[in-house]
């Protein structure tokens, strides 16, 4: 089976939560779809869920735990080599921190990297895309093809035209709108017989978004004045020793953006399948990033084999049930140059715990996730047996822990310039 698989970065989960007339093209994908309403992103940062969207593990196994100073062992299998190696067509599109020489595409017959100027579905990457797509629909071999989708990303990009409130009511619902435009073109390309996998590598933050392109502008001037990365590294390196996590709530989207906290925000994404064979309707237990490989692999008809933490969602989209209810994982390991607190978290049922284990820096908080599902009211020291209990899963979920393989001083400093240049440094 065909499969495109669409990743917009910084896509939150409450975009997709409900149809809205601003975004018709994936609201009707997700109605006519299966829409899976609580997916987690492993890692709130682009390279790490990438990673494990593709490896199927989680950042503490892949290796990869940051967009700088390490990469994916050779040994480590990935979605496209698997595809690859069933015959399938493999060609990917990706910007960003995601360089080769990470290794997070390997297995990709094909990979196109996308520089400054040539990130947006409005540029000539999505003419490019939608031709590529028709191409591999004619070629004769089942294919995968991987498109990740930048717009949304900060700074929002879309046109002029977009700048009204009938597009949404800030400038990242219009970025989602503007891409939502471009959407309708490139699934007529794929066709009904190809399955549509659409997802987000990550939440984002979005507190004082700004309204319109040119308040964008003005926002930007006026950070690039302050000493914002300073200050975030320095708020997030002294931890958060109160109960209260209320003022992390509150950090505009200026001082830290989407790769800081675990809060649901940050890291609960949209997930949606479509096509031959998925009966549609929600679905509602908690899944993650890493149930992707072994999902895709066993819809497209290869053989998954062993190597993945996640599990096939494949039975759920076929019939129409659940998928067996377990412990889903995040984390942030930090970068090597800026290390904050390691947080943790992990969702069982309806309790979300976040927590650093032994790092004092970072007092646990516990969330029961129907009756608070802002994070407002921590439960740690209320409920300790759940604490605990939770506590103990999380651990061993992510005991396998991977020796990381460092990346070489000139092609890290690569990674540092692209860092750089997108506002990460």
């Amino acid at each position: 089976m065909n499969v495109l698989w669409v990743i917009v970065d910084c896509l939150r989960a409450d975009m997709l939560a409900r149809p809205r007339a601003e975004w018709p093209v994936a609201s009707r994908l997700a109605e006519e779809g299966t829409a899976f309403t609580a997916c987690y992103s492993t890692c709130p940062t682009t390279t790490p869920a990438f990673t494990s969207m593709f490896t199927g593990r989680y950042p503490t196994s892949h290796g990869v735990r940051g967009l700088r100073g390490t990469r994916l062992a050779e040994t480590m299998p990935t979605v496209a080599e698997r595809l690859s190696a069933a015959g399938h067509a493999t060609w990917c599109s990706v910007t960003g921190p995601l360089l080769q020489t990470v290794g997070t595409v390997r297995g990709f017959e094909e990979i196109e990297y996308r520089e400054a100027g040539d990130r947006s579905v409005h540029s000539g990457f999505g003419a490019r895309a939608v031709a590529q797509v028709e191409r591999l629909e004619a070629g004769g071999r089942p294919y995968l093809a991987v498109l990740h989708v930048w717009d949304v990303h900060m700074p929002r990009r879309y046109p002029a035209s977009f700048d009204r409130r009938r597009y949404g009511r800030d400038a990242y619902e219009r970025a989602f709108a503007g891409v939502d435009s471009w959407l309708r073109t490139l699934l007529a390309a794929a066709g009904d017989s190809t399955l549509v996998v659409f997802t987000g590598d990550h939440g984002e933050n979005t507190r004082l978004e700004p309204r319109t392109l040119r308040t964008q502008e003005l926002h930007r001037r006026a950070v690039r004045r302050l000493p914002v990365i300073p200050w975030a590294q320095w708020t997030l390196h002294r931890g958060a020793r109160s109960d209260s996590k209320r003022l992390l709530h509150l950090a505009p989207r200026h001082l830290w953006g989407h790769g800081q906290t675990l809060f649901e925000p940050l890291v609960r994404v949209p997930l949606v399948f479509r096509g031959p064979g998925v009966a549609g309707g929600e679905r509602r237990t908690p899944v993650s990033h890493v149930d992707l490989a072994p999902t895709i692999l066993e819809l497209a008809g290869a053989e998954a084999g062993g190597g993945w933490q996640g599990q096939s969602l494949a039975g759920a989209i076929r019939g129409g049930a659940e998928p067996a209810a377990r412990p889903v994982a995040m984390e942030i390991a930090g970068e090597p140059k800026m290390p904050p607190v390691r947080q943790r978290a992990i969702r069982v049922g309806r309790h979300k715990l976040i927590t650093s284990f032994d790092d004092a820096r970072w007092v646990e908080a516990l969330y029961d996730l129907e009756t608070d599902p802002g994070e407002r009211r921590n439960l740690a020291r209320r409920m300790p047996d759940v604490a605990d209990d939770l506590r103990a899963k999380l651990r061993a979920l992510l005991a396998e822990e991977a020796e990381t393989v460092a990346i070489a001083g000139d092609e890290d400093a690569e990674i540092a310039d692209r860092l750089r240049e997108l506002g990460y440094l």
